[in-house]
């Protein structure tokens, strides 16, 4: 009897390493770095849209990608302390007439074109030199953590199609939270 516990418990931790081994290869991670007085971060976030995203992009359906970061001084023996928040989106759109795909981000207006989805991902995916915080409200003593949830959107789909279509929920995704220390 023992020995059949054992091998079904070498089976059963068997498939669960194999199961984590192989999940998600690739991992976002971020880091921080002061320059002019302010902390800056560069961002690599694996983005790869879903082909009912692809198709609804392509039908005229528009997405956001919504970066929300939250700045935590993590301290031990007391509760964090929440120092702020930031919002960064960008609304990726494609136009049938000229076949291309454009990135806008909302809160710079800054707009960019590219011909292929895989332009877009690689784009999205690597973003540098984002501003996230003031050096002066910072204090050297504290343990300052970045905290970065993503998710991208479907947008501007009217009241009707969203009671029509039950595809709807499929099209809007939840990335992974990423996390890192705004300076060591």
């Amino acid at each position: 009897m023992n020995r059949k516990i054992i091998i079904v418990m070498l089976l059963a931790s068997n498939l669960f390493f194999a199961f984590t081994t192989t999940a998600n290869t690739e991992t976002g991670k971020g880091f921080s770095y002061l320059d002019a007085g302010v902390y800056y971060s560069d961002i690599e976030l694996p983005l790869n849209f879903e082909k009912e995203q692809i198709k609804a992009l392509e039908s005229g359906i528009a997405f956001n990608l919504e970066l929300s970061f939250q700045i935590v001084d993590v301290r031990n023996w007391r509760l964090d302390r929440n120092i702020g928040a930031l919002t960064q989106i960008y609304t990726i759109e494609f136009n049938a007439f000229t076949r291309r795909y454009s990135v806008t981000n909302n809160n710079t207006g800054w707009q960019v074109s590219m011909s292929t989805i895989n332009e877009v991902s690689g784009y999205l995916s690597k973003i540098k030199k984002l501003p996230l915080v003031d050096d002066s409200l910072l204090s050297l003593e504290a343990n300052y953590v970045v905290f970065l949830n993503s998710d991208l959107r479907a947008r501007d789909v009217s009241q009707w199609m969203k009671t029509l279509s039950f595809w709807r929920e499929g099209l809007d995704s939840n990335l992974e939270q990423i996390q890192w220390q705004l300076f060591n």
